[in-house]
């Protein structure tokens, strides 16, 4: 080629180049004039995938993060016309401004859910943008191959303060995915990220957002051996009506949020919350998260979440493991339990052959099933003898089918609302009053218990305030900020402890005669034992201990302890309990009180609760008896 056809052909390309580059530039400008006629940045939809919500103290919206990398303009977390802006010229960047970067996206592939939106709402002609080769989200993509999505509840788990309330996470499943291989699909998750191992830490740094939460996808098995083998949980599945494109544009968002911290606040924008944001970005419209300004319980999200018509396809029960042996033990007689506990402790020891072989293979495998339980709960002592015990059932037969537990009749979303007001009469000696409750969250043992973890009382922000009508004025009464008790009861086979921990503000006795605001902290711990076959009657026996603070005092503060002995009476529509206390203090002043409580379901959403205490404490006694009609709410 002469030089002066390679000169020609540099011009040709040039001006080639230049064209294209004006008619790019063109078609932005024609897309940011569109945006702005529809006012696309101010719809609901586009402050979705920034995670807009409304501010709490003051007027406008702001993003949930501030994350650099989720943002293509740097006001973006609080500017959505700017982001708008940038993003759409983003679009039309080069494919290969990254260089050698491995980590380097292009806009149209690292916001994928955005580009899929502003393409519809634009209508935009992709030919005339880059066509960047998203090599890394398909292969995502593909690997998950999502069809549907379901919504997962894990039942609460008192041992760890970031499961009081139970977890929800989505999980997807490939199209036409069967029953039996769900484990494999995979599960979004959200969570704090932290590695403290101090519960006091994470609850009062994660009450005051001082984790990131973060997104992650990992395969569902994993989950259910946390939460089913190792924790105890009971999962509930609830298959989500969301069609194709609603779930695509579900995960491109995932795609999107992958390491983007926001941070975590246990009550409310936690992993529950950031979940309906999720479905809210799959189907705009939903605005589901509107409904949580304070708090944000698994429970109330999951019933918030099935409420909008054709979104609720289906529910699985999947129990835990105790939950399934507990279940088979149920099945054995008394002499077969307690072989069951002999081949635990010594395999090398066999059935009575007496028995029919049936009931022999169920001895066998309920002591593999008890050991094996013991094993993952942190036992490793249980590994041996585990062989022995499978040999000795494989001379048996063939396995039958295994009992499963029964649904319980009562799903979570199905319970009562967890925020709870009231208003009542009473009379504390010789004085009536009126009086006025409201607890935020969660349950106690009196509340209904369908839906809810057996045992488990968690609440938070429980606010008594009460009108003495002697007095004609208004006091609070109590205020307690966390209140968590745990009644597992003991048997031969789970050596369980029951326990209880609380903070906050009451109203006690003081030396000098009547009452005073007062702060404290109190727990203990013990055992309780069911007393009948049907599990309604539970027994419990501990001791406890508590720190009273007040200028009133004559040491300002007081400590001290004693026993607690309790009787529970649990049942769909009636509930009672009494309780005898008592104790020594610091200050050599013995203290007792009496109390019997017990409360009648009056429908769905109404409770009324009778509560009558005897106390003594720096030799004065005073009687209190209490009726409190309660009203269970929803967000």
């Amino acid at each position: 080629m002469s030089l002066r056809h390679l000169l020609v052909s540099v011009l040709l390309f040039s001006l080639a180049g230049s064209a294209l580059a004006r008619e790019s530039d063109a078609y932005l400008d024609l897309l940011l004039q569109r945006a702005e006629e529809q006012g696309l940045a101010q719809t609901r939809a586009w402050q979705d995938l920034l995670h807009y919500d409304d501010r709490r103290w003051l007027p406008g919206r702001r993003s949930g993060t501030r994350a650099p990398a989720f943002f293509l303009d740097p006001d973006g977390w609080r500017d959505p016309e700017a982001e708008l802006r940038a993003t759409l010229t983003a679009f039309f960047g080069p494919v290969d401004a990254g260089g050698d970067d491995p980590e380097w996206q292009h806009a149209q592939c690292a916001f994928a859910a955005r580009y899929h939106w502003l393409s519809q709402q634009l209508d935009m002609d992709r030919r005339r943008l880059p066509a960047p080769e998203c090599v890394r989200f398909q292969e995502w993509y593909e690997a998950i191959n999502p069809g549907v999505v379901t919504l997962v509840f894990a039942d609460a788990y008192l041992n760890n303060p970031a499961s009081m309330f139970g977890h929800t996470l989505l999980r997807v499943d490939p199209p036409g995915q069967a029953e039996g291989s769900r484990l494999l699909s995979y599960v979004i998750n959200h969570a704090a990220a932290t590695t403290e191992t101090s519960g006091v830490v994470f609850a009062v740094r994660g009450l005051t957002g001082g984790y990131p939460g973060l997104f992650s996808i990992m395969p569902y098995y994993e989950k259910v051996q946390e939460y089913s083998y190792l924790e105890n949980r009971d999962l509930w599945e609830y298959e989500l009506g969301l069609t194709q494109e609603e779930v695509d544009q579900l995960m491109r968002h995932v795609w999107e949020l992958r390491g983007i911290p926001f941070p975590y606040y246990f009550l409310h924008q936690n992993c529950s919350y950031r979940l309906l944001r999720l479905l809210e970005v799959a189907r705009p419209g939903l605005e589901l998260s509107d409904r949580f300004n304070w708090w944000a319980t698994p429970t109330d999200t999951v019933r918030v979440a099935l409420e909008p018509e054709g979104m609720h396809a289906g529910t699985v029960y999947r129990p835990a493991s105790r939950t399934r042996l507990e279940h088979r033990l149920a099945q054995l007689t008394e002499e077969e339990g307690e072989q069951v506990r002999r081949l635990a402790a010594d395999a090398q020891t066999a059935p009575d052959s007496a028995l029919p072989r049936e009931r022999q293979r169920l001895v066998l495998e309920s002591a593999y099933d008890l050991k094996h339980y013991r094993l993952e709960a942190g036992d490793p002592v249980q590994r041996e003898g585990m062989r022995e015990l499978l040999v000795a059932r494989s001379r048996l037969g063939p396995p039958e089918q295994r009992p499963q537990p029964p649904v319980p009749a009562v799903r979570p979303d199905q319970g009562h609302g967890s925020h709870r007001l009231g208003g009542g009469v009473g009379r504390q000696g010789e004085t009536n009053h009126l009086s006025l409750h409201w607890r935020p969250a969660y349950h106690d043992l009196l509340d209904p218990p369908g839906g809810y973890r057996e045992g488990a009382h968690i609440g938070f922000g429980n606010t008594h305030l009460r009108y003495d009508l002697g007095e004609d004025r208004l006091q609070l009464d109590r205020l307690r900020f966390v209140e968590v008790e745990s009644m597992v009861p003991r048997d031969p086979y789970f050596r369980s402890w029951s326990w209880h921990v609380g903070t906050g503000f009451e109203r006690k006795l003081r030396p000098t005669g009547g009452r005073s605001l007062m702060y404290g902290v109190d727990g203990g711990g013990g055992a309780s034992w069911w007393l009948d076959q049907g599990r309604d009657w539970l027994f419990y026996l501990g001791l406890q201990g508590s720190a009273w603070g007040s200028e009133r005092l004559d040491d300002a503060v007081r400590i001290g302890g004693g026993p607690r002995v309790e009787l529970l009476r649990s049942g769909p529509r009636w509930r009672g309990r009494l309780r005898a206390e008592g104790g020594a203090f610091s200050d050599h002043s013995p203290q007792w009180r009496l109390l019997a409580e017990q409360d009648l379901s009056l429908g769905e959403r109404l409770g009324l609760r009778l509560s009558v205490s005897r106390e003594s404490d720096f030799d004065q006694y005073v009687n209190r008896a209490d009726m409190v009609l309660h009203w269970y709410l929803m967000p």
